[in-house]
């Protein structure tokens, strides 16, 4: 019963028709991290910065602001979730992959690419909800 566990372990190599392709991927794959993954992590961090920016601005322009805002929800709390679902993003997720397989690199590529940039769609929703409330905070 050991054995069977330490098999299913093991992730199995399976040879396409195509070695070509194969070779193409195991290659693409060596580079997947360090390059592809970057993009979307520097994305998180500028988002990260600009929202962060403009939570400090729009609490300053509350707090010297003299006339209350008729919107109860402020833009703040918006912002701070943008904010947090992008450091969100930024944190890694820990696979298990064997890199010399190109079926294996695919998936993992995609997976990767699904998490983080799932989270960014969810920051850059709270942050344009938030660039709403700003706006119709400045008009009221």
């Amino acid at each position: 019963m050991s054995e069977e566990a330490s098999d299913s372990k093991v992730p199995k190599v399976e040879v396409s028709s195509s070695p070509e392709e194969d070779k193409f991927w195991i290659k693409f794959g060596s580079k997947l991290v360090s390059k592809s993954i970057n993009v979307l992590d520097d994305r998180a961090k500028f988002m990260i910065t600009t929202a962060a920016s403009l939570l400090a601005i729009d609490f300053a322009v509350l707090v010297f602001k003299s006339r209350a805002t008729a919107i109860n929800v402020s833009p703040q709390f918006f912002f701070a979730l943008s904010t947090l679902f992008f450091i969100i993003s930024l944190f890694p997720r820990h696979y298990l992959v064997n890199p010399w397989t190109p079926d294996e690199t695919k998936t993992l590529y995609r997976e990767i690419l699904d998490h983080k940039y799932n989270f960014h769609k969810i920051g850059f929703a709270f942050f344009f909800i938030a660039l709403i409330l700003v706006a119709l905070t400045s008009l009221v």
